[in-house]
C-alpha cells in the first residue's frame, strides 16, 4: 500500500518520463546494491538456521557480523566510486550525463542495499515473518512519506532522495523488530566481529548467491536501458509501471518464501535429506500456486484500473505491457516455489544452474521480438515467456535431483497457466 501510494504520487508529479528517469537511476542502484551485498545474504540466512536449529546461538551471531564486516567496507568504497563516475553511469543507464547529480544521490541506497542482504538474512535464518513487515513500515514507509514531502518541491532529486532511503530506514526498522523476539541474534558482539574461517564459509556458497541476482537485474537493466534508446524515456515509464506492479504482485508470495519457507525447507533437508525436501516442497505446492493463479488473474484482469488508480490515467496504455509481465511474474512464483530447496539439497551448483535460465532466456526473447518488430512490447513478452522456460526448466532439473512434482500438481500448474494465458491474450 505504501510502494502504491508513492507510485501514485511519482506519477501525479513526474509523469511518465519523469517515472521513467526514477526508476532507471533506480535499478542501477539495485545492481550496484546486489554487488555490494556480494551475495551474503543467503549464506548468512542459511548458517543462522542451522545454527540456530541446533541451539549455537554463538555460531549463527558469528556469521551475521562476519557478513557485515564483510559488507560495509566494501559498501563504502562501491559509493566512492559511484560518487566519481556519476556521470559515466548516467549515460550508461540513460543516454546522457545529465543526470549525475541523481546517480551520486542514489549512492546511499546502493550501501543501505549491501548492509540490507545481511539484515534480512540474520531475520531469515529464524524465520521471523515478522520481517516483511518491518521492510514495510520502516522502509518502503519511509521512502513513501519521503516522497510526499519532497517531491513537490524538488521533482527527480527528491524522488531519487526518498528511492534511496528505503533500505536504510529498512535496516534500522528491521533491526530494531527483530531484537525484540531474538535479542541474541545481534548480541553480544563477538570479538572480533570479523572471523576468517567463518568468511571462507560463508563466500564459498556466496558465489552462486552473488552471480544470479546480478545476472537477473544486470540483464533486466541492460535490456531496459536499450528499450529506453529505441522507445524513450516516456515508454520506459509505462514499463516500469507494468514490471512494478507485477513485482508488487509476486512479492507477497517472495516474502513468505524467503522469509519463512527456505528456513523451514533448510531444516528439513539438514534434518531428512532429499525426502525432507521433496515432502516439504509438495507440501505447500498446491495452496500456493493455486493462490498465485487466483491472485495473478484478478491483477491481469483489473491491469487496467489498477493503473489508473496507483498511478494514473496517462498510464494506461501500459495495460498490456501489465498482463504480459504478470504473466511472467506467476512463472518465477512457481518456480520459486520448485526450487525453494535447490540450494540445502543440491548446494550453490544446482541453485546456478536452475537460477541462470530466467536471465539467458529473457535476453534470448528479448531478442527474438525485437526481430519480430513487435514494437513495445518486445521486453514485457520475453518477461513473459522467461518466466515459463525458467520455471519449466527449473521442475526438470528437480526431478532429477530427486525433488518430483507429481502429475497432479503438474496439472495444477498447467491449467493455471493456461487460464492466465487466455487472460493476457484477451488484453493484448
Amino acid at each position: 500500500m505504501a510502494g502504491a501510494a508513492r507510485n501514485k504520487w511519482l506519477a501525479m508529479h513526474l509523469d511518465t518520463a519523469g517515472v521513467g528517469i526514477v526508476s532507471q537511476i533506480a535499478a542501477g542502484q539495485s545492481w550496484i546494491g546486489i554487488l555490494v551485498g556480494l551475495g551474503l545474504g543467503l549464506p548468512v540466512s542459511r548458517a543462522v538456521g542451522a545454527r540456530a536449529g541446533s541451539g549455537d546461538d554463538a555460531g549463527a551471531r558469528r556469521a551475521v557480523w562476519t557478513g557485515f564486516s564483510i559488507v560495509a567496507p566494501v559498501a563504502v568504497v562501491a559509493a566512492g566510486v559511484g560518487l566519481v563516475a556519476a556521470r559515466w553511469l548516467s549515460t550508461a543507464l540513460l543516454g546522457t550525463p545529465d543526470h549525475a547529480d541523481l546517480v551520486r544521490v542514489s549512492m546511499l541506497g546502493v550501501i543501505g542495499l549491501g548492509l540490507y542482504q545481511i539484515v534480512q538474512g540474520a531475520v531469515a535464518g529464524r524465520s521471523d515473518v515478522r520481517a516483511p513487515l518491518a521492510m514495510a513500515l520502516g522502509g518502503v514507509g519511509v521512502a513513501a512519506a519521503l516522497t510526499f514531502m519532497l517531491v513537490p518541491r524538488f521533482g527527480l532529486l527528491g524522488a531519487v532522495l526518498a528511492t534511496s532511503a528505503l533500505y536504510p530506514a529498512a535496516c534500522i526498522a528491521t533491526i530494531a523488530v527483530h531484537r525484540r523476539r531474538h535479542p541474541e541474534t545481534f548480541s553480544p558482539r563477538p570479538r572480533p566481529a570479523f572471523d576468517a574461517t567463518e568468511a571462507k564459509a560463508l563466500l564459498s556458497v556466496s558465489g552462486a548467491a552473488l552471480l544470479l541476482p546480478l545476472a537477473d537485474q544486470g540483464t533486466l537493466l541492460a535490456l531496459r536501458a536499450h528499450f529506453l534508446r529505441v522507445h524513450g524515456v516516456a515508454a520506459n515509464g509505462l514499463l516500469q509501471a507494468a514490471i512494478a506492479l507485477s513485482q508488487q504482485v509476486g512479492a507477497l508470495f517472495y516474502a513468505y518464501l524467503a522469509s519463512y519457507a527456505f528456513g523451514k525447507i533448510s531444516g528439513a533437508a539438514a534434518a531428512y535429506g532429499r525426502d525432507g525436501v521433496e515432502t516439504y516442497t509438495r507440501r505447500h505446492w498446491t495452496p500456493l500456486v493455486l493462490l498465485a493463479a487466483a491472485v495473478f488473474a484478478i491483477a491481469i484482469v483489473g491491469a487496467s484500473p489498477l493503473l489508473h488508480l496507483l498511478y494514473s490515467s496517462r498510464f494506461d496504455p501500459a495495460r498490456r505491457m501489465m498482463a504480459c509481465a504478470l504473466f511472467g511474474e506467476f512463472g518465477r512464483v512457481c518456480l520459486q516455489v520448485v526450487a525453494l530447496g535447490a540450494l540445502p539439497l543440491g548446494g550453490s551448483g544446482l541453485w546456478l544452474r536452475v537460477g541462470i535460465v530466467q536471465p539467458v532466456a529473457m535476453a534470448v526473447g528479448y531478442g527474438v521480438f525485437v526481430a519480430l518488430g513487435v514494437g513495445d512490447l518486445t521486453l514485457p513478452l520475453a518477461y513473459a515467456c522467461a518466466g515459463v522456460v525458467t520455471f519449466v526448466a527449473g521442475a526438470l532439473m528437480m526431478a532429477r535431483a530427486g525433488v518430483r512434482l507429481d502429475a497432479r500438481r503438474l496439472l495444477i500448474a498447467g491449467v493455471a497457466y493456461a487460464g492466465l494465458a487466455l487472460l493476457v491474450r484477451a488484453t493484448i
